[in-house]
Parts: structure tokens; sequence; C-alpha cells
């Protein structure tokens, strides 16, 4: 198992797109990611909302969110949400999209790497 760091922005937008995918809570299976990160996303969501709009852009941005204890296949479906975000990115300056931005592709391209090379890392689970 391995402890990943996500910016705030990244773990809202993952857990935001898994919600809207399973339907909610009660749909997901309990070995997803989203169900075991559901908790922590709900209370990181009612911080964020009790925040002022400045408070809430630097804690989106600057705040990280340490996931302790990462298995194999939360590593897998990590990943998978995250080629996906590069993929939607991707598609919005393809399509010329107004909401297209590409520091938001570069930053999921990068973050995309990175977990990529510590995946591949022969000692990735092994380190604590």
């Amino acid at each position: 198992m391995q402890k990943i760091e996500l910016s705030v922005h990244e773990f809202m937008t993952i857990m935001g797109n898994l919600d809207e995918g399973f339907g909610g809570r009660m749909k997901a299976p309990d070995e997803s990611i989203y169900a075991a990160w559901y908790e922590q996303w709900k209370a990181m969501d009612e911080r964020l909302e009790s925040l002022g709009l400045m408070e809430r852009a630097d804690m989106l941005f600057d705040g990280k969110i340490a996931i302790n204890a990462l298995s194999e296949a939360h590593f897998q479906e990590l990943l998978k949400c995250v080629r996906g975000q590069v993929k939607f990115h991707g598609q919005l300056i393809a399509d010329k999209d107004e909401d297209a931005d590409e520091d938001d592709l570069n930053m999921w391209e990068e973050r995309l790497a990175e977990l990529s090379a510590m995946h591949d890392s022969a000692s990735w689970q092994n380190q604590n």
C-alpha cells in the first residue's frame, strides 16, 4: 500500500466525477475508491462550502489530501480516473470549447505522469 497526495481540487474533481458516474454512494461498489474515500470527500465538501470565495480557491489549489493506504486495485482505479480527466480536457481543447484550458490539461497530464511513474517503480507497494 502507498500514500498518495492529491490537491484538494484533484480529489474533489475525481470524487465528483465518480459520484456522477455511480449515481450516488448507494450504487457504488464497496470496493471502489469512491466508497473508500466517500466520508473524506463529504467532510471536505462541507469544509469548502463553509469558506469564503478566496479561502475556498486557496484550499482547492494549495490544499492537499493524503490518501494513506492505496491498494493496487485502488491505484488502478485512480489512474483510470486521471486518464479520464486527461481525455476530457483534451477533448474540450479539440472541440474549441469555451471551458477548454491548456493549464487544466497540463495539470492532469502531469499528475498522470507522476502517478504512472510511481506505479511503475518496483517498490511502490513497499514504501512507508
